[in-house]
């Protein structure tokens, strides 16, 4: 009977050792400091079973929508990756989102009537929007100036109105519609009885093409010669950009006025 009370006696005290030895290594390694990985570029399901592997804590404090990017990706950390950190340390991380954000028209700059390259840059790095050119239209002003921009079909900007409650997702695409000094009518004036030299001239002034030129067998020299005949006929309706056709002979014909 003693020697079995004093077996139990000395299993306690083994017990109360071996407890009093778990409960040392436990409270040793409790907040013991630890080498932070990096989670940057990691998804934050991934990251936060990693963290959790090791006593870390991930809590998302802020997402932006990043053009290109799936949602869910981790792009900042803090403390910062190879930080020394104790365990059941909280990261403060910020994200990618998966919906774009919305960018109300009337944040956007003015459109109408100006220069398209520069409007392009300033979109693009303004607000990560895209454009495009889907046509060209005369206009009397200057060239590759913004006549019309279409947004998801509609139409939201032209000399008109502009729809400023429209919203835009970042990294959409506005269409644009530019100007082009070609295309517009004009009534053909008479080139008949003029100097090749001056038609030339006058041709470019009127943003026309000059084409094909036909000499007769008395043109010895092209810059000297003289138009008898054109096409388009004077006084016809024609469009900037439209290709005229010179017939010349060298000298002045005999039913020109004395020049």
């Amino acid at each position: 009977m003693i020697w079995r009370n004093l077996g139990f006696i000395a299993l306690f005290f083994i017990g109360c050792l071996l407890l009093t030895m778990l409960w040392l290594r436990w409270y040793t390694h409790h907040g013991q400091e630890l080498t932070l990985p990096s989670y940057i570029d990691m998804s934050l399901a991934e990251a936060q079973k990693d963290a959790g592997d090791k006593s870390f804590e991930i809590v998302v404090i802020d997402s932006v929508f990043i053009v290109g990017q799936p949602g869910n990706i981790i792009l900042d950390q803090n403390p910062p990756a190879n930080s020394i950190v104790k365990q059941e340390r909280k990261i403060y991380v910020t994200t990618t989102k998966d919906e774009a954000e919305l960018i109300p028209f009337r944040r956007l700059p003015v459109l109408y009537g100006k220069s398209y390259n520069r409007k392009e840059m300033e979109l693009q790095q303004g607000f990560e929007l895209e454009t495009k050119v889907v046509g060209r239209r005369y206009d009397s002003g200057a060239p590759d100036h913004i006549l019309e921009v279409i947004y998801n079909g509609e139409t939201v900007v032209n000399s008109n109105f502009r729809k400023d409650n429209v919203m835009v997702e970042k990294g959409g695409t506005l269409e644009m519609i530019l100007s082009k000094s070609s295309g517009g009518p004009i009534t053909m004036p008479s080139l008949t009885c003029k100097a090749y030299t001056e038609v030339q001239f006058l041709v470019e002034t009127l943003n026309l093409a000059l084409g094909a030129t036909e000499s007769d067998e008395t043109v010895t020299n092209i810059d000297d010669s003289f138009v008898w005949k054109q096409t388009p006929s004077a006084n016809s309706r024609i469009y900037t950009g439209d290709t005229v056709t010179l017939f010349l002979t060298q000298d002045l014909p005999s039913d020109c006025p004395d020049q």
